[in-house]
């Protein structure tokens, strides 16, 4: 099947951007919010996590057919988390160029061409992944505040944990000090979300020195478990990052069984700078 896409080399080096900021609702001024509180749009949690590492590959047929279903408007947004086996994933303009081993050899690494932008990143046991397939008309149809949207999740996600994380004044991803923790890989079709973001929790950083991580020679990649020098896993991070997923996006996170759901507190509003600072 072929896509018709907009991939965005999120995860990877962007050059400069307009600025951003997280505004109460109670001092908008200028900026624009969403505006719906609790009452968005429910999203359909798919969680992989529990079944343990899972094969990258399998895991892109999974959510390409749930774009292909929400494109078709057959079925609700959905937020699928996973964690990877070990994988070295390309974006689509990427060339090998920053894979330092030798990607032919019998006993390489697994290297996967991915249908998001950016450059060559790793993915695998200990990195929490979450793939929105959201219908963004429906939220911002803006790709820049979608990309700064998932930067903020991590953001707070991040500082549940004690650790103060920002943006890069000129690459996209999130870092705590000097460290990049986290990476944004995106893809649109028809508005529809795929691929998305990554956090290095209790991952194997050792496996990053294999590749120039999103081509970024003078950025180092850090976890969350060698920042914060603690045990933190998955499992931990995983309700965190909903929460927060639900308040910034402003959804109504719904697990499969629909037994349970999550809505969002009342947040601070997500905004974006539209005067393009």
């Amino acid at each position: 099947m072929r896509y018709s896409t907009l991939a965005l080399t999120a995860g990877c080096a962007l050059g400069a951007r307009r600025r951003l900021a997280v505004l109460s609702k109670q001092a908008q001024g200028t900026w624009e919010v969403l505006g719906r509180g609790v009452g968005g749009p429910a999203v359909s949690v798919v969680d992989l996590t529990p079944s343990g590492p899972a094969n990258y590959e399998a895991t892109m047929a999974l959510q390409r057919r749930l774009v292909e279903e929400r494109v078709g408007n057959r079925s609700t947004d959905a937020l699928m988390v996973v964690e990877h086996e070990s994988v070295y994933t390309l974006g689509r303009g990427a060339t090998e160029e920053h894979v330092l081993f030798d990607s032919g050899a019998e006993d390489a690494p697994s290297l996967v061409r991915a249908e998001r932008g950016g450059d060559v990143t790793y993915h695998g046991p200990g990195q929490l992944v979450a793939y929105p397939v959201l219908q963004l008309a429906d939220y911002k149809r803006d790709s820049h505040w979608y990309l700064r949207a998932l930067e903020e999740v991590v953001i707070r996600t991040c500082g549940e944990f004690g650790a103060e994380a920002r943006r890069h004044d000129e690459h996209s991803g999130v870092w705590i000090g000097g460290r990049k923790v986290a990476a944004v890989g995106v893809a649109l079709r028809k508005w529809v979300t795929y691929h998305g973001v990554s956090l290095n929790v209790d991952t194997d950083m050792g496996a990053f020195d294999r590749i120039v991580p999103c081509g970024l020679r003078e950025e180092p990649v850090g976890s969350l478990v060698q920042i914060l020098d603690r045990a933190v896993g998955i499992q931990d991070v995983l309700p965190v990052f909903l929460d927060h997923f639900a308040a910034v996006f402003e959804a109504r996170l719904v697990s499969e069984n629909r037994k349970k759901e999550r809505r969002s507190p009342p947040p601070d509003a997500f905004v974006f700078d539209q005067r393009g600072r």
